[in-house]
């Protein structure tokens, strides 16, 4: 088989897997209400860490001491 047949084919085989790992997590996000409380966990704990590295990288010494550790 020729080399661009063989690249064809793993693009091709990845595409089929990742469209079967996109079909299970909607099933498990649609089946599961636990999955989906975990994502809104998780994105609101990402939302969180993004401002809070974002306000740290600021040039100021000390740019992190007025926020909240909570």
């Amino acid at each position: 088989m020729p080399h661009r047949f063989q690249v064809f084919e793993k693009i091709a085989f990845s595409l089929v897997v990742l469209s079967a790992l996109a079909c299970s997590a909607f099933i498990a996000y649609e089946t599961s209400p636990s999955v989906r409380e975990t994502l809104y966990a998780g994105k609101s704990a990402l939302q969180w860490s993004s401002q809070y590295s974002f306000a740290c990288s600021a040039p100021v010494a000390d740019a992190c001491a007025n926020l909240p550790v909570d």
